[in-house]
């Protein structure tokens, strides 16, 4: 053996040797590099002339347009794709050889372009000054004069000029890129409005800058250099000194987007200073969606699409093109990632999964903690198991759909998980079952994704700004896409918005399931423009003739449209709401408040109207009375929690306080409902929120205010005692702010508490709350207090125009399935069913499961029909599979004795329904939803509020609905433990009693209800 095997026998190699050696390994990498660079411009000059085909053509047939797919014949579309890439899979490896397009005006890019090594070139055919002439050309004339204005401004460097600024500084939320450039169409309108230069700043975790860049025929959006000294990089914008700050959708009054609007272009106008900076307060898709609804109104003629859930608008992909390119480094990266995959700018779709995303499914699988830390990077998980199948089974459905948008593309996949992209890339895909070897590419030698609001969340990380690249290069990739398929949040919705939103499908439900292709939820629906939609005198003094013609529809599958908002003056009739998808109902809204306020007892009319006096007089002080909903508080579900509202009107008049709702769990109330111009404002000011309320706390442990808890106390004294005790609290309390609350939510003492409302409302007789009922004044409380906020009031209007609903013309029947009865624990275990009603947790329905709900159901039906038997049936259920059973099954009545109307034999109904929804979520155990994942909550409860008659079960849901129509006609088909009741029965029957000193606080008044006012259902009770 050789001595230089052991270390203690080797020996010392002298230094001029050491140099001798490196100089000749220098020498030998100088001649191999030098050979190489040889021999690629040697290919790059001859590869025309020796046969090279550089060309990369492939047939691309349009998936029909039909529901049902032949599968079949999408794999020989595939099959004869696939014989011709083989063919010239050599020859079709570097897409940048292709002819660029031609510049009229650029010359000197396409020259310099021809010259570069294509392996890593900073050009690219997607993004570049040569596509900013035809972006520029294809936006409105309102933008097109801004951005040449605002080249000139920005041109002439002038003291003078003034900068409207979007800025990123400290604990601003700003959510991800995506979020941040979302409302970028908006706050170019409001620039243009106030004459500013718009420019961008993000001082967290970088800026802009450190990723894309400005063009020289575009616009420059950096903000000057004398902006960065002005800025405190350790206070939110809101917090500035040296600048001024507008917080769109700030204070607590509700108002319309155009007034939104109008006060940012109003208080903007009015200060001198040369920096004024602009945001939300929240980066709420919802709110950015109403305002990029204003870009819309002004940039089109007539027709315009609608915004909704993270899209980004259409005219996305021009403005960006016209404003920002990647930084060079990005730009070749790009490059090569294109090369090495074969893509070419519209000849692939991408298909993106937004993995790391902590949905409520996600939350189940890993917990709530580690789903959010999972995903600003402050927590990995293992990719095995339960999520390592969760995330598999969403990249494949994201893949079908992106392979059913245009069956013959190359498909290119991103994720912010590397696991799931490499795993993805490494086997095969499968198309209507059929197991076929599909051509998926993906970047899978990376880390994991950074996301750029992580800095926010965690002080101590130190990133550096290459480590965003990737985000970055996915985004322009997809920008360059023919289709693309993406899921929930805003990223993959941008690329597809840089993409034009001309081919999208949409593979996940806000909730995190996967929605299966083809669906609807990625067509671009349009609504008409009306007056009502644009600012102050923007109507007349549009120029017209630039804004861009009629939008038109862009289905995927055949959907009606959106249509008309009802003009001004719109009557109390079905006729006048002229369309479906209009705002307009005639169940709620403005033109019902003045009936119901009458309908009222004397004391409460007085209250309302002193309550709106307080509420709009600025100089007022009123003191509040809080209903609050926050973290840890007991507040049950949605009807749960405004039962007891009658209750809380009559004690905030006797304490002479203002009474405001404010719940943070999990969403406000104003973010489904709004008050009423004539009505009463129920919002808690703004004051409450941001100062006073540490939503962290419940109620009973707030620090800033004191917080009353009535029936507190075992055994509860009589209603009245509480009340009057509660009074005599709240009376000697001198703090601005009080909350109030029940010590829990049994209906028993709701029902005691309205039974003393119902005592200073009626004379003699009395109604008897019993059960979940609502109060019978329910539906008129709730019509001066409450209307849906816009997006659920469309969806009501389309629900019923489509199942030709009309109101009080229809009956409701509501099941709640979900209920965790006895039977229910006994069929399938007693906390698989609270799971079940609590954690949606999904059971297959089938089997004893499946024949109780159905014997549920069939009664339900059946004491609907017995109520009005010529009416028309609106089933409603928190079962997606039983309203789907429901819908296909024709219902057959049995013969029975108790009915009192004679039917057909075997007659049969044919129930409408909506069966194209997941499943109802419920408000109390919600853990990280989306706010839009209750509007079908509110939907069903506003439209069984229109009934004629409602069938109800357990629970107050659907006692709430039989409220708002007034208690008038309504069958109780269970019994609370459970069981079906057969009808006819009494419990839907309203009783009477007499007065009784339990419930009065002897001081009842004048102007009480007299008996007559009741209906005819009702019953003296004995």
């Amino acid at each position: 053996m050789s001595s230089r095997q052991y270390p203690g026998n080797r020996r010392r190699i002298a230094p001029a040797q050491v140099q001798g050696r490196l100089m000749a390994l220098f020498v030998r990498l100088f001649i191999a590099f030098f050979c190489v660079i040889v021999f690629s411009n040697y290919i790059l000059l001859h590869g025309g002339r020796s046969g090279l085909d550089l060309t990369y053509l492939v047939n691309n047939p349009v998936l029909g347009d039909n529901a049902t797919i032949n599968y079949e014949n999408i794999f020989s579309q595939l099959r004869s794709v696939e014989k011709g890439e083989d063919t010239t899979q050599e020859k079709t490896n570097n897409y940048r050889v292709q002819s660029l397009p031609k510049i009229d005006e650029e010359t000197e890019i396409t020259a310099s372009a021809s010259q570069r090594d294509n392996t890593g070139s900073s050009f690219l055919t997607m993004y570049g000054e040569h596509r900013v002439q035809h972006a520029i050309e294809s936006l409105p004339k309102w933008l097109q004069d801004y951005f040449a204005w605002h080249r000139d401004q920005t041109a002439k460097q002038s003291p003078d000029t003034k900068y409207l600024v979007i800025s990123c500084i400290a604990e601003d939320k700003c959510g991800g890129f995506s979020d941040r450039l979302r409302p970028l169409p908006f706050f170019l309108f409001i620039a243009s409005r106030v004459n500013r230069v718009l420019c961008i700043y993000w001082a967290r975790p970088f800026g802009l800058d450190r990723f894309l860049k400005p063009l020289k025929r575009g616009i420059d959006w950096r903000c000057p250099a004398d902006f960065e000294p002005l800025v405190n990089k350790t206070v939110a914008s809101r917090w500035q000194t040296n600048f001024k700050h507008h917080i769109l959708y700030y204070g607590a009054k509700k108002r319309s987007v155009v007034d939104v609007a109008t006060e940012a272009i109003t208080a903007i106008r009015r200060n001198t200073g040369r920096f004024y900076s602009i945001g939300f307060k929240h980066q709420d898709f919802a709110k950015i969606d109403a305002t990029n609804m204003v870009f819309h109104a002004h940039s089109y003629r007539d027709r315009m699409p609608v915004a909704n859930a993270w899209i980004h608008v259409p005219l996305m992909e021009h403005i960006f093109r016209a404003m920002f390119q990647p930084i060079e480094p990005i730009a070749r990266s790009i490059n090569d990632t294109m090369t090495r995959f074969g893509l070419v700018e519209n000849q692939y779709t991408s298909v993106h999964v937004r993995a790391k995303y902590p949905t409520y499914e996600l939350s189940k699988i890993v917990g709530d903690d580690k789903s959010i830390k999972h995903d600003l990077g402050t927590a990995s998980i293992d990719f095995s198991g339960p999520y390592r199948d969760y995330l598999v089974g969403i990249g494949r459905n994201a893949l079908e759909c992106g392979m059913l948008l245009e069956p013959s593309n190359k498909i290119f996949f991103s994720s912010d998980s590397p696991d799931l992209t490499k795993y993805v890339t490494d086997n095969s895909s499968s198309l209507g079952g059929e197991l076929h070897e599909y051509d998926v590419v993906g970047i899978n030698s990376r880390y994991e994704i950074q996301h750029l609001e992580q800095s926010r969340h965690d002080e101590n990380i130190d990133l550096d700004h290459v480590e965003f690249y990737p985000i970055i290069e996915d985004l322009l990739i997809m920008g360059g896409s023919q289709c693309v398929a993406h899921g929930v949040g805003s990223f993959g919705a941008f690329g597809a918005g840089l993409a034009g939103n001309r081919c999208r499908a949409i593979h996940r439900a806000p909730s995190g399931k996967p929605e299966r292709c083809p669906n609807i939820r990625g067509d671009n629906l349009v609504v008409n423009i009306t007056v009502s939609d644009l600012i102050s005198d923007e109507y007349t003094s549009l120029d017209t003739e630039g804004l861009l013609p009629p939008t038109k529809e862009l289905i995927m599958n055949e959907v009606e449209e959106f249509n008309t908002i009802p003009k001004e003056g719109a009557k109390d009739t079905i006729e006048n709401s002229e369309a479906e998808g209009s705002p307009y109902l005639t169940m709620y809204g403005e033109h019902r408040v003045e009936s119901s306020l009458a309908a009222l007892p004397e004391w409460l009319r007085t209250y309302f109207l002193w309550h709106r006096h307080q509420t709009s007089n600025a100089a007022s002080r009123p003191k509040y009375m809080v209903l609050s909903c926050l973290k840890r508080d007991k507040c049950g579900g949605f009807s749960d929690r405004l039962r007891a509202v009658p209750y809380w009107l009559l004690l905030a008049s006797k304490v002479n306080r203002v009474l405001c709702i404010y719940w943070s769990k999990p969403f406000g109330l104003d973010w489904f409902l709004q008050p009423l111009p004539n009505g009463i404002d129920w919002r808690c000011p703004q004051e409450f929120i941001e100062e006073m309320v540490d939503v962290n706390f419940p109620s009973r442990f707030q620090s800033n205010y004191p917080h009353v808890v009535l029936f507190n106390r075992k055994p509860s004294p009589p209603a009245n005692t509480v009340t009057l005790d509660a009074i005599k609290r709240i009376q000697n309390i001198k703090d601005k702010y009080v909350s109030v609350s029940f010590r829990d939510r049994a209906f028993l003492k709701i029902n005691d508490a309205n039974m003393v409302f119902h005592a200073s409302s009626y004379k003699d007789t009395i109604p008897i709350a019993n059960a979940w009922m609502h109060v019978p004044l329910i539906e008129h409380i709730f019509r001066v207090m409450f209307e849906p906020i816009e997006p659920i009031a469309r969806r009501i209007n389309a629900t019923m125009a489509e199942l030709g609903l009309v109101e009080n013309q229809y009956t409701s029947v509501h099941v709640r399935a979900r209920y965790p009865t006895m039977k229910m624990a006994r069929i399938m275990g007693k906390q698989e069913s609270r799971e079940h009603d609590k954690k949606d947790k999904k059971l297959s329905f089938q089997g004893e499961y499946k024949q109780y709900l159905m014997e549920i159901a069939s009664n339900a039906l059946e004491c609907g029909m017995l109520l009005e038997p010529h009416n028309k049936i609106f089933f409603i259920s928190d079962s997606i599979d039983l309203t789907k059973y429901v819908m296909s099954n024709p219902i057959v009545i049995p013969p029975n004795d108790l009915h009192n109307i004679t039917f057909p034999k075997n007659a049969t109904y044919q129930i409408v329904a909506i069966d194209s929804r997941d499943e109802i979520k419920h408000l109390e155990h919600a853990q990280y939803t989306n706010h839009i994942e209750y509007y079908p909550l509110i939907e069903d409860l506003l439209i069984m509020g229109g009934s004629r008659c409602v069938s109800h079960g357990i629970g107050s849901f659907g006692a709430f609905g039989a409220g708002l129509s007034g208690n008038r006609c309504r069958a109780i088909h269970r019994s609370p433990m459970g069981p079906i009741s057969r009808c006819p029965n009494d419990r839907g029957d309203n009783f009477v009693t007499k007065e009784t000193k339990d419930f009065l606080l002897g001081d009842e008044g004048e102007g009480r209800l007299s008996s007559e006012t009741y209906s005819t259902s009702f019953a003296r009770y004995n």
